[in-house]
């Protein structure tokens, strides 16, 4: 692959600064890319595919636009009132999740999305990453082929190729990045500094 590398914890540590504290590899790379999926009805799912994949549930919430008229601007408020309403919808929780399409732009990010699902308290979200919950094998798996900052971030198609992604695990064909056993997932796009939030929900 093109600019294929490997990047270590003191490769990020020691890239240039871009607002303190995130620093310039806690930042996804802007990208050129496509994606494409498939929705049908579910009664006629089976005609387009073997093996489908189900949404089961989506809901959207929007935040204050600047950060500084929120009253906690640590909170993802959209992001856990879209999830909350998604799962609301099924039968559901987030501990029923295998794995966490998370919409990691940033470091940062990821971690305030952590808390918002309840996977961590607040302030806690990065000891889920110190202490491998969130790798393939922990408890919830998160961005499992490497996330928008590894593969970059072509924005538009960013969330038709998370759902890909989930349609990959969910379908037992992630190869060496699967997740055993998958068969719920949750995803979430963000749009401006999280003042939308899309959480959908996939199932088998």
């Amino acid at each position: 692959l093109f600019g294929r590398r490997q990047i270590s914890t003191d490769d990020v540590l020691n890239s240039r600064l871009i607002s303190p504290p995130i620093r310039l590899l806690d930042c996804s790379p802007i990208c050129d890319g496509a994606a494409a999926i498939v929705l049908a009805p579910s009664d006629d799912a089976h005609k387009y595919n073997d093996n489908p994949v189900q949404l089961a549930a989506s809901s959207i919430a929007t935040d204050r636009f600047r950060i500084n008229d929120r009253a906690k601007p640590l909170s993802l408020e959209a992001a856990q009132i879209s999830a909350k309403k998604a799962l609301a919808e099924t039968n559901l929780s987030a501990a029923d999740m295998d794995l966490f399409e998370a919409h990691d732009a940033f470091s940062i990010m990821t971690c305030l999305a952590l808390e918002a699902m309840g996977y961590a308290d607040p302030g806690q979200g990065w000891r889920l990453g110190a202490e491998g919950k969130i790798a393939i094998d922990g408890d919830i798996p998160i961005c499992t082929m490497g996330g928008l900052k590894a593969r970059g971030h072509p924005i538009g198609a960013s969330a038709i190729y998370q759902v890909c992604e989930i349609v990959l695990q969910l379908t037992g064909r992630a190869g060496p990045n699967q997740v055993p056993g998958a068969r719920n997932a949750m995803m979430q796009s963000v749009g401006g500094v999280a003042s939308t939030v899309i959480t959908h929900l996939f199932s088998v």
